[in-house]
């Protein structure tokens, strides 16, 4: 079921494109524009942290939230978990230079202040930031990023991983958060699994490995 509703997406974007192929492409730029000035209204006292790495990038990773030490460097994925990821990362051959780097909220939040309303927020900027840099593969860590492209509200992140999806022309996998690693190490092996699928899509794929240009 999961996997007819995805492909309803795809179906929905190809006949969007066919309708409406002169549609001006809303730029990274605005989408953050717009969040800011409507999230500071809607969210005061809050420091938002938006996307980093290189917006060319066909692979986005997408996280949660972002954590206390990356309000420092104002970029997603700082301290310990940043560390996880960017060895992660390394062991398929990409950097955060590489990619792009994005939370699903862009303020520091987690447990019971991740409200609906505040995914309901997001969500919408969420899709928009994704279209304006247009992946080839969007890698979403841990449940919270995963749900907000998919109809899997019942599903769990152990049940999610590993498998390739959908999401509007563009493929997906889920995979564990770095956070939850450093909670539960003894979840590497199947993220490990989990990496190797998507080095295999890449290389099929040719997309850029560390050190050579995004295209």
């Amino acid at each position: 079921m999961l996997h007819e509703r995805n492909q309803i997406s795809s179906i929905n974007a190809r006949m969007r494109n066919l309708f409406f192929p002169d549609e001006p492409e809303e730029t990274l730029e605005a989408v953050y524009q717009r969040l800011l000035e409507e999230g500071k209204k809607r969210f005061p006292n809050r420091i938002f942290i938006l996307g980093s790495g290189d917006p060319k990038s066909k692979i986005v990773f997408v996280g949660e939230s972002p954590g206390p030490p990356d309000a420092e460097f104002m970029k997603p994925f700082m301290g310990p978990v940043g560390d996880l990821l960017d060895k992660i990362l390394a062991s398929i051959g990409l950097n955060r230079n590489r990619i792009f780097l994005t939370n699903v909220v862009k303020f520091i939040s987690a447990g019971k202040e991740l409200t609906q309303e505040v995914l309901s927020f997001f969500k919408p900027f969420l899709h928009r930031e994704i279209f304006a840099i247009k992946p080839e593969l969007i890698v979403c860590l841990g449940s919270t990023p995963t749900k907000a492209f998919l109809d899997a509200k019942a599903m769990k992140i152990s049940d999610l991983r590993g498998k390739f999806y959908d999401f509007q022309g563009i493929s997906l996998i889920p995979t564990f958060n770095p956070a939850y690693l450093l909670r539960d190490p003894t979840k590497k092996r199947e993220a490990w699994e989990d990496m190797k699928k998507i080095k295999r899509f890449l290389e099929e794929k040719g997309l850029p490995k560390t050190g050579e240009p995004s295209t």
